[in-house]
């Protein structure tokens, strides 16, 4: 089984092993016989996107990109595709134009969180992306299921300069106050924070409330769409 994670951005924008890191992170969590590759968006100069901010409202507006990049890997013969953006840029467009499946973060891991309770908290990377949930989340019909979002309110900063310890604290604080807003589990936006930086493990264990890891649910909810979708062969298995 092969599975491309299309990252939300050009190559560019993932130097100085930003790339690397997810590709050893998330191929983690594959089952054996599981192949994950890592793919990127066009860069600016092909028409494509620019290296932007991480956090700002710029990856919303990559959509447009997803769907062509998506039925070129299934030419390329995967049998999956996830979209490398928690609020899932160009999803049900690309879904659209392809017959693999495409499978987004950001609604695995909601989808997950309403499964087990009906008080979801949600972290944001910053506060410019808040107002962008109202529309999504009513268009997942789980808008009354969360009852926060809270901004990790410190920078981040390049990917070869990031503290692990610094980045977990920050994101304990927005936890903590989640907590005292009556979240009982935790869906994190912001994937370089979990699981690249950040355990969902120990912020869990620390916090006292389930924080989900959309890298693992990403990747499970792949194979097994993709597993379902297999023909049994000539011997009927």
């Amino acid at each position: 089984m092969r599975i491309l994670l299309l990252l939300n951005g050009p190559r560019e924008r993932y130097v100085g092993g930003a790339d690397t890191a997810r590709q050893v992170t998330w191929g983690a969590y594959c089952s054996p016989g599981t192949e994950l590759t890592i793919g990127y968006l066009p860069s600016r100069g092909d028409g494509g996107a620019q290296v932007y901010e991480f956090g700002s409202k710029e990856a919303l507006t990559l959509g447009p990109l997803y769907p062509d990049r998506c039925a070129l890997a299934e030419r390329d013969g995967f049998d999956a595709v996830i979209i490398h953006c928690f609020i899932d840029p160009g999803l049900s467009e690309s879904r659209a134009r392809v017959r693999i499946p495409i499978v987004g973060p950001g609604e695995v891991t909601l989808r997950a969180g309403a499964t087990l309770t009906r008080k979801i908290g949600i972290t944001t990377p910053s506060g410019e992306t808040i107002g962008s949930y109202g529309p999504y989340l009513k268009a997942l019909g789980i808008e009354n299921y969360v009852v926060g979002i809270e901004a990790i309110d410190r920078p981040l900063a390049p990917f070869a300069r990031q503290d692990p310890r610094e980045m977990t604290d920050a994101f304990l604080e927005a936890g903590r106050r989640l907590v005292e807003r009556g979240a009982e589990i935790i869906c994190p936006s912001g994937l370089a924070y979990i699981p690249i930086r950040v355990a969902a493990v120990e912020v869990s264990q620390r916090l006292n409330i389930p924080v989900l890891d959309p890298a693992l649910l990403s990747v499970r909810t792949a194979e097994m769409l993709v597993a379902a979708l297999k023909r049994p062969d000539s011997s009927g298995r």
